[in-house]
């Protein structure tokens, strides 16, 4: 376990999906446009243990995994092509942002830095002003669940865009089941006043706000992709943040989801060997059965496995016309934390079942691929 994150496990697999998505995004993107921004909209540092480098933040994942891409793609001090932009309110973790930036200058020449003071919603127009890259990845990792409302990311709506947002998840549940008397107006700064008026007249709880977020993602924001990453507090049987994502790419969908697999199957192990520690680690510990080692997400993972058919076949049957299995794959991936191949597993036994055409036999290939039409008998 990571020193720096000791009793800060949820942040660490926030922090490793962030690193593990930024390489294969910034190389897709790259590949296909010129330079991107990186838009961290509320960066600290905050609550971090290593001062030095500040590997435990965003800023430091961002500043030395980009960096990385930057070197093996070519790029040079002359040609920077990856900018990342860092915006704080807080004065004291501004002052702590640009000593940090000044000091690390030399650490990564190949990448241009940008650095904002103020709130995120009154900043958002300046920011996307300075973000002229050809495409644009905004991180929005908030204390709390305010001071990002629509308003604010409509300005970074696009096709040339993504989106990662932490919905707050285990602060916001605490908010939307009390009787609180400003909820109203938070609810309007997370998903706009239709939004929120339609939540408070039709049933206000956690999962129907989440699901709202979702719905603001792909209507207003434009994104034709949205899913959540759960992330669960290693101490409790809740989730702690919810990390929503929107891309209008397929290949987007694939690229979180993979990223997702890799940080919380490792958070799930922790999550395990600590409650090992706090057991006190007896000599049976390596003996108990998988089952029990699995933790949330992988247990989930294995509902998802099992209700993969019935999403795939009803997403199928609302395109008689058929749907390419890219599309297919990233439309379930909406809802299930599954990968492509899983999914394409799944469609092959859907075949042998005489539920869908095996269209990807015509190619000769033993399983679907980008382009394949996936269609009923």
């Amino acid at each position: 376990m990571n020193d720096f994150y000791f009793n800060r496990e949820q942040s660490q697999a926030k922090h490793d999906i962030l690193r593990r998505y930024l390489v294969p995004f910034a190389n897709k993107i790259l590949s296909k446009w010129p330079s991107v921004d990186f838009i961290d909209g509320f960066s600290g540092p905050w609550r971090n243990v290593d001062t030095d480098n500040l590997t435990d933040t965003s800023i430091g994942i961002a500043l030395s995994t980009l960096s990385e891409v930057a070197e093996k793609k070519g790029h040079t001090s002359s040609d920077q092509q990856i900018r990342c932009i860092f915006n704080e309110a807080d004065p004291e973790a501004y002052a702590r942002l640009k000593s940090f930036v000044d000091r690390s200058k030399r650490d990564f020449p190949l990448l241009k830095v940008n650095i904002f003071e103020g709130k995120f919603e009154k900043n958002a127009v300046k920011i996307k002003q300075a973000a002229d890259h050809s495409f644009q990845l905004l991180f929005v990792d908030p204390t709390g669940y305010s001071g990002f409302p629509p308003s604010s990311l409509l300005h970074f709506k696009g096709r040339s865009s993504e989106i990662i947002v932490n919905f707050m998840r285990s602060f916001i549940e605490r908010f939307v089941s009390g009787d609180h008397e400003a909820n109203i107006s938070a609810l309007i700064g997370l998903v706009g006043e239709k939004r929120a008026r339609f939540l408070q007249d039709t049933g206000l709880t956690i999962n129907t706000v989440e699901k709202e977020y979702l719905k603001m993602l792909r209507s207003d924001l434009g994104y034709k992709f949205a899913g959540y990453s759960p992330i669960h507090n290693p101490d409790k049987n809740e989730i702690h943040f919810n990390l929503a994502y929107g891309t209008n790419h397929f290949a987007g969908m694939e690229v979180m989801r993979n990223a997702e697999f890799g940080a919380l199957t490792d958070h799930d192990r922790r999550r395990f060997q600590k409650s090992l520690i706090a057991k006190g680690n007896d000599l049976f510990g390596e003996m108990l059965d998988e089952m029990e080692i699995l933790g949330p997400y992988l247990r989930v993972r294995k509902k998802h496995l099992q209700t993969a058919e019935r999403v795939l076949l009803q997403l199928i049957s609302e395109h008689p016309q058929g749907l390419d299995f890219s599309e297919l794959a990233a439309s379930a991936q909406q809802s299930l934390f599954l990968k492509r191949a899983e999914l394409g597993d799944v469609i092959g036994e859907m075949a042998k079942a005489n539920l869908v055409k095996a269209t990807w036999l015509d190619r000769g290939g033993k399983k679907p691929r980008p382009g394949d039409l996936m269609m009923k008998f």
